[in-house]
């Protein structure tokens, strides 16, 4: 099942039975069992609503046959637990298919980051009850940013919302954060413009540092280290962010070269590399630009800052820009 088709049925209350919930994307998941919550009378939630911590298979067996006072539904939301443990424990009693019988109650097994393959899971998969929730990408961001703005009455036209994303990326916590802070500052019937998120929103360190990193790749160190200077003047605080993320796209451009090197279809590199299709393929079109050696050199350098900070022999900022030096 994917995250339409679940919130088809949430909003049709069509749901029963037991549902799994993993992914990557904790915002969007939760914001799913909140709305699942939400079916619930308001006036008897407390005698509907359940939260299993690491619950034993007979105190779960319990809570699926639950059944609902004074409303037309109850809900269990199960955490920390083991599929392994459940999967047997629920077997051993018989009480497999128990699961997915209850058209009063609803069960979320709700799993924090993304499921492995387990019994479990393809029991929910096998049922069509396994929903992920993964990382947005960037189409699925814009829609989210301005669906946020005009449930507030602010406007958000898409050419303002892909320069939002770019700046924060992706990730639906900080965009849900960035996007109420512009509605905030420009009220309600206010117009979102590029001179507003520029005045407004905090900037990832990638969107900061994405000059800096294609001036070194295009072998400008010296403007490389002004901008460099800058970023560490006014984000000190992220000197190991900035290490993070240019030992990542390092990484990723040491993966592109091997694949490249093994003669791997285009399509297949893009995605091996992952993000969006655009950073893959300015990824891609870098790593050409270096041998394979080069690359796991500068990796290695990046790598080594943490190692050399455990051992008091630089510090972040040093440490930094030694690897810079190192790699390119």
């Amino acid at each position: 099942m994917n995250e339409r088709d679940l919130f088809e049925k949430t909003n049709s209350r069509t749901l029963s039975g037991a549902y799994c919930f993993a992914g990557s994307e904790e915002l969007t998941k939760q914001q799913a069992v909140d709305r699942i919550v939400a079916l619930l009378d308001p006036g008897f939630a407390d005698l509907n609503l359940k939260r299993l911590k690491a619950p034993e298979p007979l105190l779960l067996l319990d809570a699926l046959r639950s059944v609902p006072v004074f409303d037309q539904i109850c809900v269990t939301i199960v955490t920390d637990f083991s599929d392994d443990e459940l999967y047997t424990g629920l077997e051993k009693l018989r009480a497999l298919d128990t699961l997915f019988l209850s058209q009063d109650a609803i069960t979320i097994f709700l799993k924090r980051g993304a499921a492995r393959d387990s019994a479990f899971v393809k029991l929910f998969k096998g049922k069509d009850r396994f929903v992920s929730f993964d990382p947005l990408d960037e189409d699925r961001a814009i829609r989210m940013c301005m669906r946020v703005c005009a449930a507030r009455n602010v406007r958000l036209d898409r050419v303002e919302a892909l320069h939002l994303v770019s700046m924060v990326g992706t990730d639906a916590y900080r965009l849900q954060n960035e996007v109420g802070k512009l509605c905030d500052y420009v009220g309600a019937n206010g117009t979102v413009t590029d001179a507003v998120i520029g005045t407004v929103v905090t900037p990832s360190v990638e969107f900061e540092i994405f000059p800096m990193l294609n001036a070194l790749l295009a072998g400008n160190k010296k403007v490389a280290m002004r901008q460099l200077s800058e970023a560490l003047k006014d984000r000190s605080e992220n000197t190991l962010g900035i290490a993070s993320f240019l030992e990542g796209r390092l990484k990723s451009m040491l993966i592109a070269k091997e694949l490249l090197e093994e003669k791997r279809p285009r399509p297949e590199i893009i995605k091996a590399i992952g993000g969006s299709p655009k950073a893959a393929e300015m990824t891609l079109k870098n790593a050409q630009k270096f041998s394979v050696d080069r690359l796991r050199t500068a990796v290695a350098a990046f790598a080594q800052i943490n190692a050399d900070l455990k051992r008091g022999l630089l510090d972040e900022e040093n440490g930094l820009i030694l690897a810079i030096y190192r790699s390119f």
